[in-house]
């Protein structure tokens, strides 16, 4: 047979089983065979490039541009993968647990230790990338305006902290005080680079209308962003034993990773609230979360946090990795503010 009769087939056979016209119309059954397409795409280009000497996750982006791009070759059997909501949830839930269960490993004490260091790096990180974009759009434009130019530079701040930490991970360099400058680094840059795109908006709305910029409003996302970080990390050190001593005295199974999940989302909640990125908030969950608060636990038997979050993580984060890799486009369940991937 051809390759384009099989590809015929596969596209007949997928869309029956993701419940199209010709299947049996359970919605759940397009989310387990994108999930099973998934996490064996993604287990197979980690393997490879595991064996090349490359992290894993290099792998699942590989096999994830290839999945995104079979309908170059006549194969469309796929394409809903880039635009099905639920699979694009769970992507979402992988990149937060996958901060959350780097956080982790360090504790607010071991990123204090290299604050200052963080703090350079990510002004550089900020800075640099700016220059360049402002600099090369100078010169390839040379005759737009100095707000587009402004516009690409600022663009170039984004940085992506999911692969940041998925590399460290999978190197197992995690737990080194380099890896806690990097991931520090990556976190301010967030912020940062949320100021540089505020300041630029900013400018350009107003000289649209022939104003100046506010400039309170960019204290506003400057303040809210070190309330947040220093208020949650303050508050949690003190809430976080609390908490756990409290959910200790319950019976029920799996407490610890339901109490732990939920502390992580509630803050990747607040955080997304107040503007950052929700992983901002699952990162900083991860930081105030010691072994001793929930040594109770672990007294009478149970796995640690890092442990019981393990299995999760193996699950979502190759889903959010491969789904990266498959450049959506669009996705019916975003909204304005996070219509791309570059928070992540």
């Amino acid at each position: 047979m051809s390759f384009a009769g099989v590809s015929e087939l596969l596209s007949s056979l997928v869309p029956a089983a993701g419940g199209g016209a010709s299947g049996h119309g359970d919605p759940v059954a397009a989310v387990a065979i994108g999930l099973a397409l998934i996490l064996l795409a993604a287990k197979l280009g980690g393997d490879l490039a595991a064996r090349l000497g490359q992290p894993p996750v290099l792998g699942e982006l590989v096999v994830g541009i290839v999945l995104g791009n079979l309908s170059l070759l006549g194969f469309g059997g796929i394409e809903f993968l880039k635009t099905d909501p639920s699979i694009d949830m769970l992507a979402r839930l992988g990149v937060l647990i996958l901060l959350f269960e780097v956080g982790l490993e360090s504790t607010v004490a071991q990123m204090l230790k290299v604050g200052l260091s963080s703090f350079l790096v990510a002004c550089l990180g900020v800075v640099a990338p700016f220059a360049l974009g402002w600099g090369v759009g100078a010169w390839l434009l040379p005759d737009a305006s100095i707000y587009v130019h402004a516009f690409l530079g600022a663009t170039l701040c984004a940085t992506s902290v999911g692969i940041t930490a998925r590399v460290l991970k999978d190197l197992g360099k995690s737990r080194t005080d380099e890896a806690r400058i990097v991931l520090g680094a990556a976190v301010i840059d967030d912020v940062l680079g949320l100021v540089v795109l505020a300041v630029v908006a900013g400018v350009i709305a107003a000289a649209n209308v022939g104003g100046t910029m506010a400039w309170t409003g960019i204290g506003l996302i400057v303040g809210k962003a070190v309330l947040f970080v220093g208020g949650a990390l303050a508050l949690g050190l003190w809430l976080s034993p609390r908490l756990f001593a409290l959910a200790a005295k319950l019976k029920s199974g799996g407490v610890l990773l339901a109490v732990g999940l939920s502390l992580c989302f509630v803050l990747a909640w607040i955080s997304d609230a107040i503007g950052l990125a929700p992983i901002v908030g699952a990162f900083a969950a991860g930081l105030i979360l010691e072994d001793t608060h929930y040594h109770a636990f672990v007294e009478r038997g149970e796995p640690g946090l890092d442990k019981l979050v393990h299995p999760v993580s193996s699950f979502l984060v190759p889903v959010f990795f491969v789904l990266m890799g498959c450049a959506p486009t669009s996705q019916p369940s975003r909204t304005p503010r996070s219509s791309s991937w570059p928070w992540c």
